[in-house]
């Protein structure tokens, strides 16, 4: 970011690749940082007074990952770019925040009837898109109805929904029906179902946040403008610019160098160095997961006893350390860390001769793997080295296979061993994205499992919170026991940014990472 809007022409042109290349010259995420969330490179006073922002001038963010298949449409999302470019420029019906917490962002009213099986759901009046139409209940509707018809996690969270008994109330209220129960339909909203205006098109895209779309090369550069009529917080820059730096080294040097003024997904091992720089580092616990991926369909994953000879061989904690550089706390292979209803009891510890004892029972003793990654967040890669080191002593032969971010979406959900990347959820709406019965594309692992399912349709009707917890706590168990994500650790989202701006919020437990990507708040000093 430049600290006067006098530089926003000039910075708006600066390429991936010239970013890229500057950094290299010169020289990502998320379970411990707690009350560490607003710690920089250099430790301020407590008592300090912040500093008065400025108004202008244009942001530089480099971000991680990308693709030239990327998208920017709203229900399409498949990575970690994708992730903080959508929750930058579009806003949802509900927003979980970064404690945890859900508000209200485009409505006033989110409320079930006594069965929880019909949502009210009633706008916030004078809300404006940036094409000058006023957010209405069509809208909504129009909404809706685009989740259902575009693969992706919007898709999973809408499952529930009746399109047959939805009713428009008024101009402002809508009136959705489900298929069955669900008590918890409010936090479904606030997950990714952005809101889009009737007739939204997707080459000029609109939204009601506080970015209007100036232009977009997937894989490479995004600019976002200020949009004077936003019903919130304006922003205090004149311009955001998304520089794409899938390489970690050069993402920071590129922050060192002041080619950018905030980087995302900070390698961990840059932690140390940034410590002692003039830069600031943003350090966040987060639910944040980056598992990798076992095909249950595909042989030889499709024998259960693989599956967990695999899991066994992992040292979780080895890995924490290593490759995360002990920003993180190891896992157990079930995701939904704050949710209410997480079993803390699960665990898992590595087992080298329970592994082979269930190798060889499966008449798989000396197995040969070939597990794909691509550095598109932090820890993947390195992850993914010490499983294979891990993996030696129990007979097992692991290839990491180093592929670009492009090469790997390009076959997302087809690889037999991979990774994925995961934001933090409540568990029943993961349940629906990641592997439950109304996942669909984002099953990379392709689970399928009768009981886990029915056991996921009796607790999406159930209404009491302690009975609705043993169900999933009975899930959580079959995933435990039979499912196809590696969930070694859950990781801190670690930014970094300039001390020329402020205003992050300090604490993302959801693993968005730069401050849950409110970029409207982070202003020049």
């Amino acid at each position: 970011m430049s600290e006067s809007s006098e530089h926003s022409g000039r910075e708006s042109q600066l390429t991936r690749g010239q970013l890229l290349k500057a950094g290299l010259a010169t020289g990502a995420a998320l379970a411990g940082a707690g009350s560490l969330g607003g710690l920089g490179g250099r430790l301020e006073s407590a008592a300090a007074a912040p500093l008065a922002p400025k108004a202008g001038g244009s942001l530089r963010v480099g971000i991680a990952g990308g693709s030239a298949k990327d998208k920017f449409d709203p229900y399409i999302n498949n990575g970690p770019s994708e992730t903080v470019r959508l929750e930058t420029f579009y806003e949802s019906m509900m927003r979980l925040n970064g404690n945890w917490q859900l508000e209200h962002q485009l409505l006033t009213i989110c409320e079930p009837n006594k069965t929880a099986d019909t949502w009210t759901l009633r706008v916030r009046p004078g809300i404006e898109f940036h094409n000058g139409k006023t957010l209405s209940a069509d809208d909504l509707l129009f909404s809706l109805q685009r989740m259902k018809a575009t693969p992706g996690p919007a898709q999973g969270h809408i499952g529930a929904v009746d399109f047959k008994k939805i009713k428009k109330v008024d101009k402002d209220t809508l009136q959705v029906g489900l298929l069955y129960p669900q008590s918890f339909f409010d936090l479904q909203l606030g997950g990714g179902e952005f809101v889009i205006p009737v007739g939204f098109d997707p080459s000029n895209p609109v939204s009601t946040g506080p970015w209007t779309f100036k232009s977009f090369v997937a894989g490479q550069q995004t600019v976002l403008e200020k949009f004077p009529n936003y019903h919130g917080q304006k922003a205090y820059a004149d311009e955001l610019v998304f520089v794409e730096i899938p390489d970690d080294v050069a993402r920071v040097n590129a922050l060192s160098s002041g080619q950018v003024d905030a980087v995302n997904m900070v390698p961990y091992d840059q932690v140390s160095s940034i410590k002692q720089s003039q830069n600031k580092l943003l350090i966040s616990p987060t639910g944040g997961w980056n598992p990798i991926t076992m095909r249950v369909d595909t042989a030889p994953f499709t024998d259960v006893r693989v599956r967990q000879a695999i899991r066994l061989s992992m040292n979780r904690k080895q890995a924490v350390e290593t490759a995360l550089f002990s920003q993180g706390t190891a896992a157990s292979d079930v995701y939904g860390r704050y949710d209410p209803s997480f079993d803390k009891s699960l665990h898992r510890d590595q087992d080298i001769e329970q592994a082979k004892s269930l190798l060889k029972q499966a008449g798989q003793q000396n197995l040969k793997l070939e597990l794909v990654v691509a550095p598109v967040a932090a820890g993947i890669v390195q992850a993914a080295e010490i499983l294979a080191q891990n993996a030696q002593a129990a007979g097992i032969s692991i290839t990491v296979r180093k592929v670009d971010p492009g090469t790997y979406f390009s076959r997302y959900g087809k690889w037999p061993f991979s990774f994925d990347f995961w934001i933090a959820l409540p568990y029943l709406i993961a349940a629906s994205v990641v592997d439950g019965p109304t996942a669909s594309a984002l099953n990379v692992t392709h689970f399928k499992d009768t009981k886990f399912n029915a056991l996921f349709v009796q607790a999406s009707k159930t209404v009491d919170a302690n009975k609705r917890t043993e169900l999933e706590h009975e899930m959580q168990r079959i995933q435990f026991d039979t499912g196809g994500n590696i969930i070694w650790s859950f990781q801190n989202s670690v930014d970094a940014y300039s001390p020329k701006i402020a205003g992050f919020a300090p604490i993302d437990k959801t693993g968005y990472g730069l401050g849950q990507c409110k970029l409207n708040l982070v202003h020049f000093v």
